[in-house]
Formats: C-alpha cells, structure tokens, sequence
C-alpha cells in the first residue's frame, strides 16, 4: 500500500522574500521526494494553496509557476493529484485541470480505501460561528459574481484587489484556534455518526489530531505550510499528522 498525503494552506504569496522563497523550497522538496521516494499514491492540497487564485478567460496568475510544475511532474509520474478549494482559492476554473492534470473539487471530497471512509475538506465556514461567513461564501462564489469579475476586472486590477483583501483579512483575523478546533471536531462528529471513519480539515492553521480509539475515529486538522509545515498521511494502516524535516 503506498501513502495518500494532505497538506493545507501553504498561502504562496505574491511576494517574493527570504521567508516566502524559503517557504516555496520546502514545498517543492516535499512534493520532489514524495515523487521520487515512489511511496506516494495520492495527494490532497486540502485549500488555500495559494493567497489568491483565480482563471480569467485567457489569464492565470503567473508567480507560482515552478510549484504548478512540481504538481505536473508528480501527476505524470502517476500520482494523483487532488485540489480542493479554500476562502483563498477564489475560482479554480480549467487550467489546473487540463494543463495541470489535477482532480479538482468544488467544495469536499468523499472516498473509501481499506474499508475506511475519508471525508476531506478545507474547512472554511463549518463552524456555527460563522454563519456571516456562509452568507458572504453563497455571494462572491456565485456564478454571477464570478462572472462579473471575470468580465469587467481586467487580470493586474483584479490581483492588486486580491493582494489587498489577502492582507487585510490577515490583520483582522484572531480568534482562539483551540475554541474553533473543538467546533471542527464537533462537525467531525457528525460525519463520523453518518459513517465516516477519518476527516481531514485544514483552514485553522492549528495542527490537531483527535483519536476516538472505541469508535475507532480520527480527526485531524492539518496545520499549516506557511510556520508549521506539518502534513497528513495515510499508510494503510494509520492516519498520522507529521512535521516536514
């Protein structure tokens, strides 16, 4: 049996600086080893891969180009590569499909290997504090919204917008993160009465597995690749969180 990896909110930036250029080594070293080790089956980037993405008509952003690359490679290697979108991954649209080769999902994923059931998912609005953000989420990801920015926001305007908002929201979010890990895995429990068997979660940035050893649950909330570098993975046997060394 080979490994299935998750790994979340790796937030490549616009900015190229010690720390963001350090931040891109690291993950390009992760994806080139998974790849070469030839351990790997599957690969899940579980939201916010990116500050901000979206696909106009004939444009996409241009500053994350050689992790796209390692992506590819690891696709034509013969790994699966799953996307699921984050608050940051604003509209994934065809590109990372057809020129990329990733599976991509609009919200979360369900599948079962070993007689398990794994439901994966960025994360983002499952806590019942944030029902504003839900309302908010049901608006700017409508296909009418998504088609007025596509039309009438011309690519450099739209990105120093999203650089903008991406800042921004940085300053303005804190929140206790052991409070919201509970609610997460109060939402886990959910899935697990509806017959799940692991959930997989990132958005809080805040490393956490809980084991149900009686009920033979785990949840795990990824961390992040931005400080942490921490980073899920299924043997066959165990779903454990792991640190990239």
């Amino acid at each position: 049996m080979k490994n299935i990896y998750f790994i979340a909110d790796a937030h490549l930036s616009f900015k190229v600086d010690e720390i963001e250029t350090g931040k891109r080594k690291k993950l390009r070293d992760f994806l080139e080893y998974i790849m070469i080790k030839g351990e790997a089956k599957e690969l899940y980037l579980v939201g916010d891969m990116f500050d901000f993405w979206f696909e106009w008509y004939h444009v996409i952003p241009k500053y994350w180009f050689p992790v796209l690359y390692q992506l590819r490679k690891l696709v034509e290697s013969g790994i699966t590569v799953t996307f699921l979108p984050g608050n940051h991954d604003f509209y994934p649209g065809s590109y990372l499909q057809k020129e990329i080769g990733l599976r991509c999902f609009k919200e979360s994923c369900e599948f079962e290997m070993d007689n398990k059931r794994f439901f994966v998912a960025h994360g983002d609005g499952y806590a019942q504090k944030d029902r504003g953000y839900r309302l908010l989420k049901r608006i700017i990801r409508s296909p009418v919204s998504i088609f007025l920015y596509k039309t009438f926001i011309p690519a450099d305007l739209g990105m120093q917008l999203a650089r903008w908002t991406s800042k921004s929201s940085r300053k303005l979010v804190n929140i206790d993160k052991s409070a919201w890990a509970e609610e997460y895995y109060r939402f886990a429990q959910k899935k697990f009465a509806g017959g799940f068997d692991y959930v997989i979660l990132g958005h809080l940035h805040y490393p956490l597995v809980k084991e149900d050893r009686q009920r033979k649950t785990i949840f795990v909330s990824c961390g992040d690749w931005m400080t942490q570098f921490t980073y899920c993975k299924y043997d066959g046997k165990r779903l454990t969180l792991e640190n990239w060394k």
